[in-house]
This record gives C-alpha cells, sequence and structure tokens, in this order.
C-alpha cells in the first residue's frame, strides 16, 4: 500500500506577477539586482513591521539596499538560504533556495517553488536488525573501552542495561587522548548521571547528578573539561571536572550557549544581572551581563565560509572534536559579529547600534 506525504503546501490563488515570474526571475530583480554592488559581508538584514518581511541595508551608508522581501532575517556568511523569501503581495508564492555571496558574484546555487509538492513512498521503511550489546561487556575491565575513533567497545557489566541490551554510558566525551563518559542510571524510578574515566572512576562532584551534564566546546589550550549542569529549574552552574571549581557566575538562562561554539566561540548567557556575552575560549565576559543588555540572538556576516576543523568539513558539526583556538582567532578577525535584539535591530560587539535610515 503507498502513502503519500505532503511537503510545504499552497493552495491560494498567486496574482499574475507571481504566476508569470520564476523564482530565478524574483531573486535578480528583488535581491540581486539591488546588492550586487556591495560586499556581501556588508549586507545587515532590517525588519519592516508593515510587511512582517526583512530586507538589506548597507553596514556604512545605512541606506536601504532592499524591499523587505524575506519571511527571516539573513546574513550572508558566505551564502544565504531562502525560505518562502521573495513573496510577492503578501501571497504564498515564494521561494526556496541557496545564493552565495559577493565572492561568487550572487549567483544562484539553487532555488525553486516553495510549493506544493508530493512525495510518494512504497510502504514502510523495513525494520534494519538491531545488533546486541553483550558482546562488548567485559567483566575483565573495571570501566569501559574505545577504539581508535572515540567509540564504545567494551565496558564492565555495572554499565549494562540486560532488560534494555543497552549500556548506560550516554555519552562519550575526548580530552588529550584521554576519555571520560557521561552515565545514566535509575535509582528508585529517579533517572540521575555521572561522570566516570575509564576505570570506571567517578569524579567528585559529578555523581548522582539529577540532570544531564552537557559538556562546553573544548579548545586546544584548555586544560579542563567545563561541564553545564542544571541544579535547579533555570539554575545552571558551569563546572570544570578535574579542579572541581565552578565558573564565578551562575546562570538563569543557556538556551543558545553552543550554537556557535565551533566557529566565532561566543554565546548568550543569562545571569541574575542580566544578559551578556560569554566568550567560551577563556571563560571571560566579552560584554558583561546587565539588566539593559537587550540580546536575543547572536549572527555573523562573513565573505567566505568559516571553517570548523582544519581536518574536517568546514560544515560539519561534531561535539567531540578540539575547535584549535588560532581557528577560532582567524574567523573572528573575518566576520562582523551581531547581536540582535528585541526591536529586531543589531548591535556589534562594542554595543554599535546598527538601524537603516528611513525605515
Amino acid at each position: 500500500m503507498k502513502k503519500y506525504f505532503l511537503g510545504l503546501s499552497c493552495f491560494f490563488t498567486v496574482t499574475m506577477y507571481a504566476q508569470n515570474t520564476s523564482c530565478n526571475e524574483k531573486a535578480n530583480t528583488m535581491l540581486i539586482s539591488k546588492i550586487k554592488k556591495y560586499p556581501s559581508d556588508q549586507l545587515i538584514p532590517y525588519y519592516s513591521e508593515k510587511n512582517d518581511r526583512w530586507g538589506f541595508f548597507d553596514r556604512k551608508t545605512k541606506k536601504i539596499l532592499t524591499e523587505p522581501v524575506l519571511r527571516d532575517a539573513a546574513f550572508f556568511h558566505p551564502h544565504i538560504n531562502l525560505y518562502y523569501g521573495l513573496e510577492t503581495n503578501g501571497q504564498e508564492n515564494g521561494c526556496n533556495g541557496k545564493i552565495m555571496g559577493s565572492e561568487e558574484n550572487y549567483r544562484i546555487a539553487d532555488i525553486q517553488n516553495s510549493g506544493y509538492i508530493i512525495y510518494e513512498a512504497s510502504g514502510a521503511m523495513p525494520n534494519m536488525p538491531k545488533r546486541s550489546n553483550k558482546d562488548k561487556v567485559k567483566d575483565e575491565i573495571s570501566g569501559f573501552e574505545v577504539d581508535a575513533y572515540g567509540n564504545l567497545v567494551a565496558f564492565n557489566p555495572k554499565y549494562y542495561n540486560v532488560e534494555k541490551d543497552e549500556p548506560t554510558i550516554y555519552n562519550i566525551v575526548p580530552f588529550k587522548n584521554l576519555y571520560f563518559a557521561i552515565v545514566k542510571n535509575r535509582i528508585n524510578n529517579e533517572t540521575f548521571f555521572s561522570i566516570i574515566n575509564q576505570k570506571g572512576e567517578t569524579f567528585s562532584g559529578f555523581e548522582k547528578l539529577s540532570n544531564y551534564p552537557h559538556h562546553k566546546q573544548i579548545y586546544s589550550h584548555e586544560k579542563d573539561v567545563w561541564f553545564l549542569i542544571e541544579t535547579n529549574k533555570n539554575h545552571y552552574i558551569l563546572k570544570s571536572l578535574f579542579k572541581g571549581t565552578p565558573f564565578k557566575d551562575n546562570f538563569v538562562n543557556t538556551d543558545n550557549w553552543q550554537n556557535f561554539a565551533q566557529t566565532i566561540g561566543y554565546a548568550i548567557m543569562q545571569t541574575k544581572e542580566g544578559k551578556g556575552i560569554l566568550d567560551l575560549t577563556n571563560l571571560e565576559w566579552k560584554i558583561k551581563p546587565a539588566k539593559n543588555n537587550d540580546f536575543w540572538y547572536l549572527n555573523y556576516a562573513s565573505l567566505k565560509p568559516l571553517a570548523i576543523n582544519y581536518d574536517k568539513d568546514e560544515y560539519s558539526y561534531n561535539s567531540k572534536i578540539t575547535i584549535p583556538i588560532e581557528m577560532i582567532k582567524k574567523n573572528r578577525k573575518n566576520t562582523y559579529i551581531y547581536i540582535q535584539n528585541s526591536k529586531y535591530s543589531f548591535y556589534d560587539l562594542n554595543m554599535k547600534l546598527y538601524q537603516p535610515k528611513n525605515n
């Protein structure tokens, strides 16, 4: 029996302009022709409350360059992705696609109508056989072992859930040729977490944690591993694994703390004093928390793709890799970093506000 899956759909009647104008033409007339004389890292989004859409203005002159034609704020780094962008007359006639930056002359890499799409599939996905973890249980080791890629290959029986046929080792964190594991245990119908070394020894201060400990991105110059732990509702601490010392400030909100950890190494963090920008590479405040810091999101503009790891694909994400600090420094030099506020405007890291003229 065949099943049909519905993608993004639109059944609305569109204007003659939309019917007769392809997405390629829209991209050229509504966007590219307006910005082609400007470097793409100099373009900043602006928001039109009247249209509920975004356009671009020039960073230097503050001149508005395009009409508000995008559904979301977009920075070229080095390309932008369209999602239902370039709509006309408020109709559901947008385009999805990818437009490269000025280094590639604003080349349209891919673009298509954001229309009604039917995907046809023949039945359900076949059940894949599940490989048992029982052969990884080793009485002769006290903790766990990994292969050359850091994958779990063996563990002591105390880290084995017989009923579910799976290890209770939830995640493995590598650090300077050493490996540590986050273990998930259930005691009296309550779930707890702890952190152990490969010998199965639990780190002091990291035993019987009520919430999952998230490790901070590790950078090449660091000598300790830091974990973000929720101790109570909306109360978080950063704590080092080896020394067991906490970061000087506690947090009440950490929604986007890892979003740019592998590229620019900054995060918006909120304490009881307000929001600030924390430098994750040295755990120092780039912008100290304050009540009047109206910070929502971080973003950046760049002419070329930012590196993530010298040995990895530039667009890959892997929280287990160690990031070279030199790479973060280089990335920061090659970007304009912005903070979006609740009024849909942008600050730089010097708290300079960028707004278009005559908006």
